[in-house]
């Protein structure tokens, strides 16, 4: 019997290797079984059947930039259903006989504005706001079509980031180059809500550049605004529009300098996580 135990021993031993070996190839059987099943995810459908929080994955986080800046995420929950939206809003050339006064354009072939200037009606996913100074404040919403008209009250160096889901982004973005084709320049006249005029501005657009890699349609322009009268500056924003497969990636940029150079990487780096969503 003594002789007996080595034997049992070195049978032990000999089975330890065999058990360790048979467990590893069970473990990458399961790895492999677990590659199948979650093979690459489809990047060709609409994006427009995510949610608005699968979407706001795409935009920029805080720590994007630096820890002193402001910083704030916004969306619904749930998408409210919209009706259609026309690639051009048709504003009024005169004062309404009743409710607010339109903004009066100048010429007044100017005044059907794209849909890219104005987001009456249409469906935000989600939204990220920065500033450079961290303040305490109640942000003002700016009108739908602050775009076109410049009443967007800024409190500072700040950048926007929004998601909007539409129904042709590369058409309204077509639209848009079509229309700066002859409203590259043009005045646009504010009310108050008692008909009162408010201000006069000249708006001017440059365009920087018309497609970017990543994108089913782009453009990029400088918009300025200019108060016509009062000692109001100049107001510059460089705003890039993206389409990517059923949404609208819109990115306004009220920086200069290395910064505004930051936020264009930045906005470049959203345009790719979104495409690849």
């Amino acid at each position: 019997m003594a002789a007996a135990a080595p034997t049992a021993a070195a049978a032990r031993r000999a089975l330890w290797p065999r058990l360790v070996g048979g467990a590893a190839l069970v473990v990458l059987g399961m790895c492999a079984a677990g590659v199948l099943v979650t093979a690459p995810r489809s990047t060709t459908g609409s994006l427009a059947t995510r949610t608005n929080w699968a979407l706001a994955t795409a935009l920029p986080v805080s720590t994007d930039f630096p820890q002193d800046w402001g910083y704030s995420l916004t969306g619904r929950l749930e998408r409210p259903a919209a009706a259609p939206v026309s690639k051009t809003v048709s504003k009024a050339s005169g004062p309404p006989s009743q409710g607010p006064v339109a903004a009066l354009y100048a010429p007044d072939s100017c005044r059907d504005i794209p849909a890219v200037l104005d987001h009456a009606g249409s469906a935000l996913a989600a939204f990220v706001h920065v500033d450079r100074y961290a303040q305490l404040f109640v942000q003002d919403a700016p009108p739908a079509d602050a775009a076109a008209t410049g009443e967007s009250h800024e409190h500072g160096p700040n950048a926007r980031f929004a998601i909007w889901v539409v129904d042709d982004g590369p058409g309204q973005i077509a639209q848009y180059s079509t229309w700066l084709d002859r409203c590259g320049s043009y005045q646009v006249t504010n009310h108050f809500l008692d008909g009162e005029v408010k201000n006069r501005r000249e708006v001017s657009t440059s365009v920087e550049a018309r497609s970017a890699e990543g994108a089913d349609a782009a453009v990029a322009v400088t918009r300025i605004f200019k108060p016509i009268a009062g000692r109001d500056p100049a107001s510059t924003y460089h705003v890039e529009y993206y389409a990517v497969r059923g949404v609208l990636l819109e990115c306004t940029i009220y920086l200069e300098g290395d910064e505004l150079g930051r936020a264009k990487q930045i906005a470049a780096r959203t345009l790719q996580r979104l495409r690849a969503l």
